[in-house]
């Protein structure tokens, strides 16, 4: 037999009870939760990025400690220029200024010596340790670790000697002479 309608027609009522809080939040989960691995992923990404530029930083330092202490002048100036724009780097911390410090420390220990007036009899003193002169190469060299030196010595707090400062503030002589370093 074929279904027939109902001659009077049916009302269907469907009561809902209000939604509970568990619902509410439970319709979110998935948002929250992609919330939180998007942070998480983000955190990763910048620690990550932080963690390679301060091995490039590093790559950069071992370079300028190594250029610093070579008996070529030019690559000396060089590394000195380059622990001064290091010691400038944001990446840069206290700790790494006290290692770079060492390789501005030769061309320092140079020049306060060769900044001391010379001992009354210098004949007793072998040519070579006799502080007449500096070539400018040198002196070059000398005022770049100074700078460098400087730079270092307010990452770490240290205190910078007053000649040093001076040193830093000097002009290479250009003109190819060889300095004099007291009067």
């Amino acid at each position: 037999m074929p279904p027939t309608p109902s001659p009077n027609p049916v009302d269907v009522f469907v009561h809902t009870a209000p939604s509970a809080n568990w619902q509410v939040w439970a319709a979110f989960a998935p948002l929250i939760a992609a919330l939180i691995a998007a942070a998480i992923a983000a955190a990763t990404l910048s620690q990550r990025r932080r963690a390679d530029n301060r091995a490039e930083w590093w790559r950069r330092a071992e370079w300028a400690l190594d250029a610093s202490m070579s008996d070529e002048a030019i690559r000396a100036q060089l590394g000195q220029q380059a622990i001064n724009v290091l010691g400038k780097s944001k990446l840069a911390t206290p700790e790494d200024a006290v290692l770079l410090t060492i390789g501005t420390e030769a061309p320092l220990e140079a020049a306060d010596r060769a900044r001391r007036p010379p001992q009354p009899r210098t004949d007793a003193i072998a040519p070579s340790q006799r502080p007449a002169s500096v070539s400018p190469r040198d002196r070059k060299v000398q005022i770049a670790a100074a700078r460098a030196r400087s730079t270092l010595d307010k990452l770490s707090g240290d205190e910078t000697p007053e000649w040093i400062i001076d040193l830093s503030k000097e002009k290479p002589n250009r003109d190819g002479g060889s300095f004099k370093l007291w009067s």
